[in-house]
């Protein structure tokens, strides 16, 4: 949440009340009286022991939280306008209360509905809307993409088209020239192995993308890389489950068992890479997929 608008408005006030102690000294000290002023006892008036900055603060109910937070233990609290990120994700549940923080409905929504991995997401921006504002909203797509190579992104509408047939892919700017492989091995972990030794970039990152419940035999087979649900993504080479991939991205991406991935969550796994693409196999392939070199 952006707290500059509300940390200019404390500031100012901040300054009003540093403006008001100041008054007060200057009254203070405007009134001081000279009557005892030749005696040998010494009187001190408040402006002689603090100055405004310091009797503003004793003044100050200071409440350090975000606005996140402040709003998060207001159930009353409203927002003007919301930007909701990966929106596709979000429950019908989780839509109520968003709505309910912004009644303006003023909102910017920035998903995918093709690469919905949670159960209780959206199938479509209609579905979710209607309710709470009928037809009155504009969809805007977005027709270009910068990270994935036209090769790779080619590979990767197949697969999504074989589910969803009207599926536009957005246009890739670039090309790498470089195909994705596809292969099928009878040794998964001795396979990934291989792949990760000879594809790993010189600089850059590579990840392996593939179902949890091959995880520790992957990371067995890899030297340094550790499975988890906080994998370190500063390293050279992580291992990741699909849903931990969404949002990244790695110049070199090697999925594993396509056929045993949600059908969004291997298509976020197929575009994760910005130069290369591998995709290892022991059983069938998803519709879409087929053996190339």
């Amino acid at each position: 949440v952006d707290d500059t608008a509300r940390r200019a408005a404390e500031e100012r006030e901040r300054l009003e009340r540093v403006a008001y102690a100041q008054g007060v000294l200057d009254l203070s000290a405007g009134s001081e009286s000279y009557e005892f002023e030749d005696t040998e006892n010494e009187f001190l008036a408040a402006h002689d022991i603090i100055d405004a900055e310091r009797m503003a603060e004793r003044q100050e109910e200071a409440d350090h939280r975000s606005a996140a937070e402040r709003a998060a233990a207001d159930r009353t609290w409203a927002f003007g306008h919301v930007i909701v990120d990966e929106a596709q994700e979000l429950s019908a549940m989780a839509w109520r209360l968003l709505m309910r923080r912004c009644p303006t409905r003023s909102m910017t929504l920035v998903g995918d509905p093709a690469q919905t991995g949670d159960e209780a997401g959206c199938g479509s921006w209609q579905q979710i809307l209607a309710p709470y504002v009928e037809d009155r909203w504009e969809l805007v797509r977005l027709g270009v993409n910068y990270r994935t190579p036209a090769e790779i992104m080619e590979l990767a509408a197949a697969v999504l088209r074989a589910r969803h047939p009207g599926f536009e892919p957005p246009s890739s700017v670039r090309s790498t020239g470089r195909l994705p492989w596809v292969k099928r091995t009878g040794d998964l972990a001795a396979a990934v192995a291989d792949a990760v030794r000879e594809g790993a970039p010189a600089e850059g990152r590579l990840a392996v993308i593939a179902p949890r419940a091959l995880h520790g035999e992957l990371a067995a087979a890899l030297p340094g890389v550790r499975a988890g649900e906080e994998p370190d993504l500063t390293r050279p080479v992580v291992l990741l489950a699909p849903r931990q991939a969404k949002g990244l991205e790695f110049d070199t991406v090697i999925v594993v068992e396509p056929a045993d991935h949600e059908p969004s969550d291997l298509y976020v796994a197929l575009t994760r890479a910005t130069q290369t693409l591998g995709v290892l196999h022991t059983g069938r392939l998803p519709q879409g997929l087929a053996e190339q070199p």
